[in-house]
């Protein structure tokens, strides 16, 4: 086999005028269950009690049994949920203008920030795990339970909670004793996300007396505001990462999406999936002039990076120019940059899904096709779900009943 050459994509490039896919590609969007679009409501939930994370996934009947459950019933209600928040909208570049109710939850990434920046990793060869990252976990450990208490204090939520928020954390930072991070831990922080959403924890509550609705499930947070949460959340880890050797956690080599990530591909193509819908629907007449941040293609870029709406296709991962250009305004193409800065050689050939990925033409293809992946891969997985912790309120390991 000659290695020189980008081996064919599964899926040929197609033409992006809009008509010619949008009766399809509505087929296949994902949407949650109508049972599950209320999933948790703390005023109905006073007879159950918070309690200590506990492993209850240790047979493939229980991997079944999960799939029936309330806890992955919110799961799902999340994945739905953020997509649908994101959509057309780019990553912020600070948290300037953004509402007072998630300063709780940035205070805690803030933290495991500021600890990774002061404990230095020990000197010496390793081919993965430096030790340092033992004396960094725990001292998140020590110090992000009363940050997680005055989040919840502010936002008058029973401290009863940070019991299984805190599991949820510190499950999202890698494994202790393995020294690695990978797809199951960013579920952790999916869930920590989840749970102080559904408590309201991340409620502005200035824009509560200013009669603004709210969602049953999550208060009135923003899409800018899952953004950033999120955004903060990878760059924090993907500094721990690197700066503690992490190896990835049951890696399947080249041939996993991404050897420690899942959750920021799914994101970022739904935040380029709600652009490509907008104008294949004919809404607000999308065309580059009036794309959101620095979606705007520059006139220097290859023309066909982009479509001739001023998006950047799927193809344009393998254009480092340009990934440099959108990594801070999409998560998909930071994901990339990542991989781009850890990886060497070829892409085709460190990432070979990645780049079987870049040739489907549609960004609704690529979100619905992650999604798929990520039920498949992550959430249908016993090595990775085995570690995830069921709690007695936030995901619980009982049957779901729609919510109530």
């Amino acid at each position: 086999m000659d290695f020189s050459t980008p081996p064919a994509r599964s899926t040929p490039p197609q033409s992006d005028t809009p008509g010619a896919h949008h009766k399809s590609q509505a087929s296949e969007r994902i949407h949650p269950p109508r049972a599950c679009r209320i999933v948790f409501s703390p005023r109905t939930h006073t007879h159950l009690h918070y309690r200590s994370l506990e492993k209850r996934i240790h047979t493939t009947d229980d991997l079944t049994y999960f799939i029936s459950t309330t806890a992955y019933a919110r799961i799902q209600f999340l994945l739905s949920y953020i997509s649908s928040a994101v959509s057309a909208i780019p990553t912020p570049k600070s948290a300037e203008g953004l509402s007072p109710g998630i300063s709780g939850i940035l205070a805690v990434i803030d933290k495991l920030d500021d600890l990774a920046g002061a404990i230095p990793p020990v000197a010496g060869p390793r081919r993965f795990g430096n030790p340092a990252y033992k004396t960094w976990f725990s001292a998140v450990e020590s110090a992000v339970g009363a940050l997680i208490i005055d989040m919840l204090h502010t936002a008058d939520v029973s401290a009863d909670a940070k019991i299984e928020l805190q599991g949820y954390l510190m499950g999202a930072l890698g494994s202790f004793q393995r020294l690695d991070f990978g797809t199951g831990h960013e579920l952790s922080f999916l869930a920590f996300f989840g749970g102080c959403l559904f408590l309201g924890a991340l409620r502005d509550t200035s824009r509560s007396s200013n009669g603004a609705a709210q969602s049953e499930e999550t208060g009135d947070i923003t899409g800018k505001e899952v953004l950033w949460i999120f955004s903060r959340y990878f760059q924090v880890i993907r500094k721990v990462v690197g700066r503690y050797n992490l190896e990835p956690a049951g890696s399947h080599g080249v041939w996993g999406l991404d050897d420690h990530f899942h959750l920021p591909y799914i994101i970022g193509a739904a935040q380029l999936r709600g652009v490509e819908d907008k104008h294949d629907t004919g809404k607000e007449g999308y065309n580059a002039s009036n794309l959101p941040g620095s979606m705007r293609p520059p006139t220097t870029k290859k023309e066909s990076d982009y479509t001739k709406y001023g998006m950047p296709r799927p193809v344009a991962v393998m254009n480092r120019t340009v990934v440099d250009d959108q990594m801070d305004v999409n998560m998909y193409f930071g994901a990339v940059a990542f991989i781009y800065e850890v990886k060497k050689g070829p892409f085709f050939e460190h990432s070979p899904v990645l780049y079987d990925i870049s040739g489907v033409p549609y960004w609704s293809k690529v979100h619905t096709g992650l999604l798929k992946m990520y039920n498949a891969e992550v959430l249908g997985k016993f090595p990775v779900v085995q570690h995830f912790g069921f709690g007695g309120v936030l995901f619980p390991w009982t049957p779901f009943c729609g919510g109530r």
